[in-house]
Protein backbone atom coordinates (compact mmCIF):
# COMPACT_ATOMS: atom_id res chain seq x y z
CA UNK A 1 0.00 0.00 0.00
CA UNK A 2 2.94 2.46 0.88
CA UNK A 3 4.93 1.79 -2.51
CA UNK A 4 1.21 2.78 -4.24
CA UNK A 5 1.38 5.63 -2.29
CA UNK A 6 4.56 6.91 -2.95
CA UNK A 7 4.10 5.81 -7.36
CA UNK A 8 0.70 7.96 -6.78
CA UNK A 9 2.06 10.90 -5.55
CA UNK A 10 4.90 12.88 -6.33
CA UNK A 11 8.01 13.95 -4.25
CA UNK A 12 7.64 16.99 -3.26
CA UNK A 13 4.10 16.46 -2.31
CA UNK A 14 4.29 19.53 0.35
CA UNK A 15 4.64 21.80 -1.63
CA UNK A 16 1.62 20.45 -4.23
CA UNK A 17 -0.96 23.09 -3.25
CA UNK A 18 0.96 26.17 -2.67
CA UNK A 19 -0.70 27.44 -5.76
CA UNK A 20 -3.89 27.70 -3.82
CA UNK A 21 -3.69 30.96 -2.10
CA UNK A 22 -6.36 31.78 0.27
CA UNK A 23 -8.92 34.13 -0.06
CA UNK A 24 -8.40 37.54 1.57
CA UNK A 25 -11.36 38.55 3.83
CA UNK A 26 -12.78 41.87 2.71
CA UNK A 27 -12.15 44.99 3.65
CA UNK A 28 -12.99 46.19 7.49
CA UNK A 29 -13.74 43.02 8.36
CA UNK A 30 -11.74 43.02 11.63
CA UNK A 31 -13.80 46.42 12.40
CA UNK A 32 -16.88 44.59 11.88
CA UNK A 33 -16.12 41.84 14.03
CA UNK A 34 -14.74 43.72 17.11
CA UNK A 35 -17.56 46.41 16.57
CA UNK A 36 -20.26 43.05 17.16
CA UNK A 37 -18.37 41.79 19.98
CA UNK A 38 -18.93 44.88 21.58
CA UNK A 39 -22.22 45.17 20.85
CA UNK A 40 -22.84 41.58 22.35
CA UNK A 41 -20.80 42.87 25.62
CA UNK A 42 -23.06 45.34 25.85
CA UNK A 43 -25.69 43.03 25.05
CA UNK A 44 -24.67 40.78 28.26
CA UNK A 45 -24.17 43.89 30.25
CA UNK A 46 -28.13 44.87 29.23
CA UNK A 47 -29.17 41.75 30.74
CA UNK A 48 -27.50 41.37 33.66
CA UNK A 49 -28.96 45.20 34.72
CA UNK A 50 -32.34 43.74 33.46
CA UNK A 51 -32.15 40.89 35.91
CA UNK A 52 -30.56 43.08 38.65
CA UNK A 53 -33.37 45.45 38.46
CA UNK A 54 -36.60 42.82 37.70
CA UNK A 55 -35.81 41.07 41.07
CA UNK A 56 -35.63 44.56 43.17
CA UNK A 57 -38.75 45.31 41.50
CA UNK A 58 -40.08 42.12 42.83
CA UNK A 59 -38.42 43.13 46.11
CA UNK A 60 -39.82 47.08 46.53
CA UNK A 61 -43.27 45.28 45.12
CA UNK A 62 -43.14 42.89 48.40
CA UNK A 63 -42.20 45.66 50.84
CA UNK A 64 -44.43 48.22 49.57
CA UNK A 65 -47.46 46.06 50.11
CA UNK A 66 -46.47 45.44 53.77
CA UNK A 67 -45.49 49.08 53.41
CA UNK A 68 -49.25 49.93 53.04
CA UNK A 69 -51.22 46.98 55.16
CA UNK A 70 -48.71 48.97 58.25
CA UNK A 71 -49.67 52.71 56.71
CA UNK A 72 -53.43 51.14 57.25
CA UNK A 73 -53.16 50.03 60.62
CA UNK A 74 -51.16 53.28 61.64
CA UNK A 75 -54.34 55.24 60.31
CA UNK A 76 -56.56 53.15 61.88
CA UNK A 77 -55.30 53.61 65.39
CA UNK A 78 -54.12 57.13 65.10
CA UNK A 79 -57.78 58.29 64.91
CA UNK A 80 -56.83 60.75 61.79
CA UNK A 81 -60.14 58.91 59.55
CA UNK A 82 -62.83 60.99 61.94
CA UNK A 83 -61.38 63.99 61.26
CA UNK A 84 -61.12 63.48 57.56
CA UNK A 85 -64.52 62.00 57.40
CA UNK A 86 -65.32 65.94 59.73
CA UNK A 87 -64.17 67.30 56.16
CA UNK A 88 -67.48 66.45 53.92
CA UNK A 89 -69.76 65.67 56.33
CA UNK A 90 -69.46 69.48 58.09
CA UNK A 91 -67.71 71.46 56.01
CA UNK A 92 -69.17 74.45 57.76
CA UNK A 93 -67.25 73.74 61.24
CA UNK A 94 -64.12 73.09 59.60
CA UNK A 95 -64.00 76.78 58.36
CA UNK A 96 -65.19 78.40 61.17
CA UNK A 97 -62.97 76.55 63.03
CA UNK A 98 -60.37 75.74 60.67
CA UNK A 99 -57.01 76.63 62.80
CA UNK A 100 -57.62 74.29 65.44
CA UNK A 101 -58.86 71.37 62.74
CA UNK A 102 -55.62 72.00 61.40
CA UNK A 103 -53.71 71.30 64.41
CA UNK A 104 -55.75 68.44 65.73
CA UNK A 105 -54.99 67.20 62.20
CA UNK A 106 -51.64 67.36 62.32
CA UNK A 107 -51.55 65.89 65.57
CA UNK A 108 -53.37 62.50 64.54
CA UNK A 109 -51.50 62.17 61.21
CA UNK A 110 -49.06 58.72 61.85
CA UNK A 111 -45.92 60.89 60.37
CA UNK A 112 -43.30 57.66 60.58
CA UNK A 113 -45.91 55.31 59.00
CA UNK A 114 -46.32 57.77 56.42
CA UNK A 115 -42.87 58.49 55.95
CA UNK A 116 -41.91 54.58 55.48
CA UNK A 117 -44.38 54.27 52.81
CA UNK A 118 -43.83 57.19 50.67
CA UNK A 119 -39.88 56.01 51.30
CA UNK A 120 -40.94 52.73 50.31
CA UNK A 121 -43.20 54.04 47.05
CA UNK A 122 -40.61 56.52 46.22
CA UNK A 123 -37.82 53.07 45.44
CA UNK A 124 -40.51 51.46 43.82
CA UNK A 125 -40.80 54.17 40.94
CA UNK A 126 -37.10 55.06 40.89
CA UNK A 127 -36.94 50.64 40.41
CA UNK A 128 -39.38 50.85 37.81
CA UNK A 129 -37.94 53.93 36.24
CA UNK A 130 -34.23 51.91 36.04
CA UNK A 131 -35.45 48.60 34.95
CA UNK A 132 -37.57 50.43 32.03
CA UNK A 133 -34.57 52.19 30.75
CA UNK A 134 -32.61 49.07 31.03
CA UNK A 135 -35.62 47.05 29.43
CA UNK A 136 -35.05 50.00 26.50
CA UNK A 137 -31.52 49.75 26.01
CA UNK A 138 -31.68 46.04 25.91
CA UNK A 139 -34.01 45.68 23.28
CA UNK A 140 -32.21 48.78 21.06
CA UNK A 141 -29.09 46.63 21.64
CA UNK A 142 -30.65 43.46 20.51
CA UNK A 143 -32.37 45.11 17.71
CA UNK A 144 -29.01 46.86 16.08
CA UNK A 145 -27.57 43.12 16.27
CA UNK A 146 -30.66 41.65 14.28
CA UNK A 147 -30.54 44.74 11.69
CA UNK A 148 -26.74 44.45 10.96
CA UNK A 149 -25.88 42.85 7.54
CA UNK A 150 -23.10 40.19 7.66
CA UNK A 151 -21.81 41.07 4.17
CA UNK A 152 -22.14 45.04 4.27
CA UNK A 153 -20.91 48.17 6.32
Amino acid sequence: MRKLCEEVMPEDRENLFDYLRPPKPPRGLFARVIKRLGLEKQLGIARRHLRFFAALFGVFIFLSIFAFIGLRQVLAESGFGPYLSLIFSDPGAVLKYWDSFLFSVFESIPGVGIAIFLAALAFLLLIIRLASSSLEKFYLTAKFIRRQKYGSR
